[in-house]
């Protein structure tokens, strides 16, 4: 119901604790323009729908990988509570979803999936098969950010209504060609249905809320990319202020997760016949300082948990250094249970102190080094994946010959390897340029160090115990993909009995990025 007063060609978005009001702008082209207005009323006739997690799936979907409060909409979300159906739209509207960037934008997108379909959208494979489009988009690198604004490119020039969520939008509105699409801020995925809505009937949506407001992740549905694994995203932000760093400016300061409501979506999505637990966020590391705990306490309490379902394994995401070196070696001892991949992402970003001090990454070189030295005296097999950053301003040749020497010692399986840009707003942008041939000379440089070493040759002749995470539906599939305890790639023949499965293989060739082998235990 609309508050007395209000002239009734507004709409009503949000939930019992916000009402928010949408002035429609209708132009002689059919057009619209939104002003919205926030006030506090409340709304009762908003029904309560049941969001429990259902076990859907769907295979067929395009899923790739400073704070501001909205100056046109807050939103207020409400658990368990979608808006009343609006005249003028089709329920059945079909949607097409592609994510950028990290794994946290993948479960973002899995969200706003399962609440899509729960309230009647059909989601689609194609743009072209699509009544309206939504962009799930990474602000971390320039590639990153224009591939999500060549995209809305081509579905403008294809006439398909657009929205763009994630931290484009959330970091930056201001790009010209996203001045005629819905935007979504990361806060407010539980708002999609009713921007996709709004937008379908031609009218244009900013919900763009405080970054540091958690979305529920306990009863929102999903629709998972791959129905064998969970994505959890255990907090968004982080307590770093990197110069070069962008989504700092979209995810904003740390905000955890209780480490109840993580446990209890690792049950849902258990009970849905998931296999692995991925744990995401900006820095693993950093989990739980605002809330009076830390990382090793939810991950004790995820083990503890998992240890119900022995087929269930645990993944852990990217981490900074400077936190989690205070809880390395308990950290190490959960990589060493049964049911925890030995693998960790940790970006060092350079081997040079002084270009880490620019950087403002907060710790040394040295500190970086004692934190991988430590994993791998626990678990001398671990994976430790990293990132580099080559032609950072400032940085001189002796800084670069400290990166090339950091990765000369450590050997890591797993680097990537990117090339300075500056992102407007941030402070490295102002910063004095490495010449772009230099930059790329260097790039090149730790490219081909990467390239001339190979971290799979100890596993030749070996039978080693392989999780497979490939779902099995599909008719043009010749091989099945798994992964070994320490989360090196392995590929076999293809059988459908072994999605979801632990096996036993032979490695019979080694390559860099994975290995080949055949099963030896079909059970």
């Amino acid at each position: 119901m609309i508050p007395s007063g209000w002239n009734r060609d507004c709409v009503i978005f949000g939930s019992i604790a916000t009402a928010i009001l949408v002035t429609l702008n209708r132009f002689e082209n059919g057009s619209s323009s939104c002003t919205v207005i926030s006030e506090s009323f409340d709304v009762t006739d908003s029904p309560a729908v049941d969001t429990t997690a259902d076990s859907y799936e769907l295979e067929d979907s395009t899923l790739e990988a400073q704070n501001r409060v909205a100056r046109d909409l807050a939103v207020s979300r409400v658990p368990g509570v979608l808006p009343s159906p609006l005249q003028g739209y089709d329920s059945s509207a079909r949607i097409y979803v592609r994510t950028f960037g990290c794994s946290h934008n993948v479960s973002d997108s899995e969200f706003m999936m399962g609440l899509l379909v729960k309230y009647g959208f059909k989601l689609v494979q194609s743009i072209e098969d699509a009544d309206l489009c939504i962009f799930n988009s990474c602000t971390v690198k320039n590639p990153s950010q224009e591939a999500a604004v060549n995209s809305v490119v081509k579905a403008q020039e294809m006439g398909k209504k657009i929205v763009v969520t994630g931290c484009v939008p959330q970091a930056d509105d201001n790009i010209p060609l996203l001045n005629e699409a819905s935007l979504v801020g990361v806060s407010d995925i539980g708002s999609i249905v009713s921007v996709v809505e709004e937008t379908l009937k031609g009218n244009r949506v900013v919900a763009v809320g405080k970054s540091s407001d958690l979305p529920d992740i306990v009863s929102m549905p999903k629709i998972r990319r791959n129905k064998l694994i969970e994505i959890i995203a255990v907090s968004t932000g982080c307590l770093g202020q990197c110069t070069y760093c962008k989504t700092k400016h979209a995810r904003g300061e740390l905000g955890s997760y209780p480490i109840s409501a993580i446990l209890s979506r690792a049950r849902s999505a258990i009970s849905d016949g998931v296999k692995q637990i991925w744990l995401t966020s900006e820095d693993l590391g950093a989990y739980g300082i605002d809330h009076g705990t830390n990382i090793v306490a939810l991950l004790e309490a995820l083990v503890s948990e998992i240890e119900l379902c022995p087929d269930v394994m645990l993944r852990l995401g990217m981490t900074n250094p400077p936190y989690m070196l205070e809880h390395a070696g308990a950290v190490a001892k959960i990589l060493s249970h049964p049911q925890v991949f030995e693998f960790l992402h940790v970006p060092v970003q350079s081997g040079s102190n002084s270009v880490l001090r620019d950087m403002r990454r907060e710790y040394t070189a040295e500190d970086f080094n004692q934190l991988v030295y430590i994993l791998r005296e626990h678990i001398p097999t671990i994976t430790v994946a990293t990132d580099i950053i080559c032609g950072f301003p400032n940085e001189t040749d002796e800084d670069h010959e400290c990166t090339i020497r950091l990765i000369e010692e450590h050997r890591f399986p797993v680097i990537n390897i990117s090339q300075f840009y500056p992102r407007p707003g941030t402070p490295a942008a102002r910063m004095t340029r490495v010449p772009t041939k230099i930059a790329k000379s260097r790039s090149s440089q730790v490219t081909k160090l990467f390239e001339s070493y190979t971290t799979n040759d100890q596993l030749k002749d070996q039978t080693v115990e392989v999780w497979f995470d490939q779902p099995s539906e599909g008719d043009s599939t010749t091989q099945s993909v798994g992964h070994t305890k320490n989360y090196t790639k392995v590929i076999v023949p293809f059988s459908s009995d072994l999605s979801g499965k632990s096996r036993l293989v032979r490695i019979t060739s080694t390559h860099k990025w994975h290995v080949r082998g055949h099963v030896v235990d079909m059970q």
